[in-house]
């Protein structure tokens, strides 16, 4: 009788080990199996916008290269946010061989696409890819910083519409519009003398490392980060050219 109580005992031990054993597994696995699906997710997520945006990017390059009166590009919003995002400062200063200087400003908002810890980022031309690690670039700005020639293409984009951010699971249209009259001609010439001595370019942003790299491909130009500011300077370039291209944003 004492016998089979105690083989009673010891299955019914046997049971609940494992089927604590089994619970305990089956927890561990939907905790990071469902992690890992997640981070999946994202970088999929993230992945497709970056298409979009390149997509975005030539759109945009039409309107300031060929004249485009306006541009649309979809991108897909699956359980992510796109925005048009607080301001990055543009500031460039020229000064001439007398050392006469002329400064121009331009507070540029970007779009901003964010899925889980990852954002991806239209700024002035160039495309950003950001995780907690840090940002790099996938698309070039038109920014020229060479001796021979500057060349800054100032894409000024801004919101228009009422609605300033998007979310949840939608295809959002993103519209692009030169405001009538402004097109391909809202600019300004600092650099009309030659020669010039020296012309600095100020991007202020949340990603001074990622626009240091950006600018500081270019050999003649001199860059440095102080803060939220890189700040790059090219030594008597033999030509200047500075021009804005006023870009409303809206998201339908």
């Amino acid at each position: 009788m004492m016998a089979g109580t105690d083989r009673g005992v010891s299955d019914t031990l046997g049971f609940v080990f494992i089927f604590a054993l089994v619970m305990s597994t089956v927890g561990l696995t939907f905790t990071f199996g469902y992690s890992g699906l997640q981070e999946t997710r994202d970088f999929e997520r993230l992945n497709n916008a970056e298409r979009a945006f390149d997509v975005m990017g030539d759109n945009f390059d039409d309107m300031v290269r060929r004249g485009a009166p306006s541009r649309a590009t979809e991108v897909k919003v699956a359980d992510a946010q796109l925005a048009l995002a607080d301001t990055t400062t543009v500031n460039v200063t020229v000064t001439n061989a007398t050392g006469a200087t002329q400064s121009v400003r331009y507070d540029i908002q970007p779009v901003v696409y964010e899925a889980g810890d990852g954002r991806i980022v239209y700024s002035n031309g160039a495309v950003f890819r950001e995780d907690p690690g840090g940002a790099v670039v996938v698309r070039h700005s038109e920014f020229v910083l060479r001796e021979e020639r500057v060349l800054l293409p100032v894409v000024h984009t801004r919101g228009a519409g009422e609605t300033a951010s998007v979310g949840g699971t939608t295809t959002v249209l993103v519209r692009a519009t030169s405001p009538e009259g402004q097109r391909q001609s809202f600019g300004f010439d600092v650099a009309r003398t030659e020669p010039q001595s020296a012309v600095m370019v100020n991007v202020t942003s949340p990603r001074p490392a990622a626009w240091e790299r950006e600018l500081g491909r270019y050999d003649d130009a001199n860059c440095d980060v102080y803060g939220d500011t890189v700040s790059c300077t090219v030594s008597n370039p033999d030509r200047v050219y500075l021009r804005e291209i006023l870009i409303d944003i809206s998201f339908e």
